[in-house]
């Protein structure tokens, strides 16, 4: 049986809009089924060979959260467009490759996270980027523990726990390292550490991270830029790695690293032209 392929396009984009019916009618033409975004509840995992996300990373995240394990396709709408990460202009040659089976999907991890406070245990759900202890005005002291050996206190605005496909978001800002494609863990990074004790940490994907509120000052959890509780004191937020994969449809002529250096502007030498890349010397 041929798989459908669906197709999500971001509301407030309109080009974004009158693209999907473009890449509809495309895949029509094909002989490709398509499944529009308002059936797309109905269709099953296994009946999906991927979704197509014509937005930026954000609605590739919401994607993922309501289609979980379901293959994603992002066309980048957005400024920066890690996730969702064929450009506009080359639609047509990667959608192409689609059908045509010429693409991999990478899987990642993600993570889950609970709040325990007192005998209770309130599920959050689970994060595509990034689980964030965030302080409000004043700074707030987290105590963090992996696999239940105490690491450190960190007074600041708080703590990071990222997975490598998060580490270009906030972990980045916050001073953590990249993880690239392939790595198998998960940094925590202090956000604004009032403290010479401040190295980001990289654990493995099996490890238990707990990390607790030690002040009364107010703070929040935020899953992928979602608040979805107020803290208190003595509470205890364990993350770990979630059931649920980010699986991420890429081709061949897509390069992170690319990605990296121009989305970022990342070069300490504009006019450097890398060793490799140089023309060889005429005899």
């Amino acid at each position: 049986m041929t798989k459908s392929i669906g197709i999500i396009a971001a509301y407030s984009k309109p080009e974004a809009a009158d693209l999907a019916v473009q890449i509809r009618e495309h895949l029509q033409s094909m002989g490709c089924p398509v499944v529009p975004e308002h059936e797309l509840v109905q269709a099953t995992p296994q009946n999906l060979r991927a979704i197509i996300v014509l937005g930026g990373d954000g609605l590739m995240m919401r994607a993922a959260s309501m289609y979980p394990d379901v293959p994603l396709f992002g066309i980048n709408f957005g400024k920066v467009g890690f996730l969702a990460m064929v450009e506009q202009r080359d639609w047509l040659i990667a959608v192409n490759a689609l059908v045509a089976g010429l693409y991999t999907v990478q899987d990642a991890a993600t993570l889950a996270a609970t709040v325990h406070r007192g005998a209770s245990s309130i599920d959050q759900g689970w994060a595509i980027n990034d689980v964030v202890i965030r302080g409000g005005v004043r700074m707030i002291d987290i105590e963090v523990y992996i696999d239940g050996h105490y690491v450190n206190t960190y007074p600041g605005d708080g703590m990071i726990v990222s997975t490598p496909r998060g580490s270009t978001a906030y972990c980045m800002a916050a001073g953590g390292p990249i993880l690239t494609a392939g790595v198998q863990g998960f940094a925590i990074v202090p956000i604004s550490c009032h403290s010479p004790i401040r190295t980001p940490f990289i654990v493995a994907e099996s490890a238990l991270i707990e990390l607790v509120v030690a002040t009364k000052h107010d703070s929040s959890l935020i899953l992928d830029g979602r608040q979805t509780a107020a803290l208190q004191e003595t509470d205890v937020v364990r993350i770990q790695r979630g059931v649920h994969q980010f699986r991420l449809v890429t081709l061949d002529s897509m390069d992170f690293y690319e990605a990296f250096r121009t989305k970022f502007n990342f070069k300490i030498r504009p006019d450097a032209v890398p060793s490799r890349l140089k023309e060889p010397a005429k005899p």
